[in-house]
């Protein structure tokens, strides 16, 4: 319990240490750094639910986010590196009353920020907002956020995503799912490759993060060639999706940005975990960063030094 409190007050020193108003120049160590405005932040999500994703009025009901990573388009080196996040992250967020009303800023696992909104682009943009806090204020400019009828959805856009599965978690249900195997995932196995998780075993979602990594890097490498032959497919897969996805991203903005992931560099060696510890909360897992290391990767994916 004392680590757990500990780690708890190092996370909150960490997020009442940056604003909105200091985020764009930074020192440390003595050397000062400058935020690249050549980056683009776009956070997808993964939601826990199933069928078509609704607004509500009423708020707070709203289901967790199970999958949070963070796409990080940097235009200065023509790049794209991925911030993979465990929704178990302590971090900072808004809460608000059933009916609306703003209620406190809340430390709990990163995943409830969308739970704490109506479903719909306030829950999304909660979202983004508290993972911009827990990485010091920098901004997350788009998002995009499907349930777990969406995922099939996705695979198919990229025309069946070919994986080397790293672990035995999903053996039993599916097969041909054993570590080390090359699989074309299809409708029938994607959902649980990218989401199952035995909730009995603690810290089980440190399996699935990994299978969501096996999953997002050679997704990313299909999309980028789906963008460079045809970038009006995937518009139409987006739109034929729209019950199932969420997202703030125009047209005029997804054919600029369509065209910089195409061109942009990126491989298995620009996905990024954060460091920290993964503790026993009161009720469930929690994971809490280490927060030298998480500034240390802030400059890394979103600085230049100066």
């Amino acid at each position: 319990m004392k680590r757990r409190l500990a780690g708890i007050l190092i996370l909150l020193l960490l997020l009442v240490g940056a604003s909105a108003e200091d985020y764009r120049r930074l020192r440390r160590d003595g050397v000062e750094y400058e935020y690249n405005s050549q980056v683009t932040a776009l956070l997808y999500a993964g939601i826990d639910s199933q069928g078509r994703m609704q607004t509500t009025d009423r708020y707070t009901i709203a289901p967790r986010a199970d999958a949070i990573n963070l796409i990080v388009l940097d235009g200065y080196r023509e790049r794209i590196r991925v911030l993979a996040i465990s929704r178990d992250t302590l971090a900072r967020m808004t809460r608000y009353t059933m009916d609306g009303t703003y209620r406190d800023e809340y430390v709990s696992q990163l995943g409830y920020a969308y739970t704490y909104g109506d479903g719909g682009r306030i829950s999304c943009e909660n979202l983004c907002n508290a993972v911009s806090t827990l990485l010091g204020g920098v901004p997350v400019h788009e998002y995009v956020v499907s349930n777990m009828d969406g995922v099939a959805r996705g695979n198919e856009m990229a025309g069946g995503v070919q994986v080397t599965v790293p672990n035995d978690d999903v053996a039993e249900l599916h097969p041909e799912l054993t570590a080390g195997a090359q699989v074309v995932l299809d409708a029938e196995n994607v959902l649980d490759y990218v989401r199952y998780r035995d909730v009995s075993l603690p810290h089980s979602n440190v399996g699935r993060m990994q299978r969501q990594e096996s999953f997002l890097i050679p997704f990313l490498a299909r999309i980028q060639q789906r963008l460079r032959e045809d970038p009006e497919q995937i518009w139409r897969a987006l739109e034929d999706s729209g019950d199932y996805i969420q997202t703030s991203v125009t047209r005029s903005e997804y054919l600029s940005l369509a065209d910089r992931i195409a061109g942009a560099a990126f491989d298995a060696d620009d996905y990024f975990y954060l460091s920290g510890e993964d503790a026993t909360g009161a009720r469930s897992d929690v994971f809490v960063p280490d927060a030298a290391e998480l500034q240390s990767l802030v400059l890394e994916l979103f600085y230049l030094e100066r």
